[in-house]
């Protein structure tokens, strides 16, 4: 589906199963989609700091409720 370029991207956990320098590869290459004007949206279970910070925006649930929203590094003030 990325060949066709659309505007908005859902992904479930693209970064399972891998180690963390594949896990960041995916993720700026996700970024890099982003850049290029498109909207991801991923669910990615304990990312490591490095690809935490790649993150531009943050919807953090806790139990189904979500607990924050909003810029990602404000997140870990």
């Amino acid at each position: 589906e990325i060949l066709t370029r659309p505007c908005l991207l859902c992904l479930d956990e693209p970064t399972s199963g891998l180690d963390s320098a594949s896990a960041f590869f995916v993720v700026q290459t996700l970024r890099n989609i982003a850049r290029d004007g498109r909207t991801i949206i991923s669910s990615i279970h304990q990312p490591s700091s490095e690809v935490f910070a790649l993150f531009d925006d943050l919807f953090l649930l806790s139990s189904g409720e979500t607990v924050y929203f909003g810029e990602a590094k404000m997140a870990i003030e």
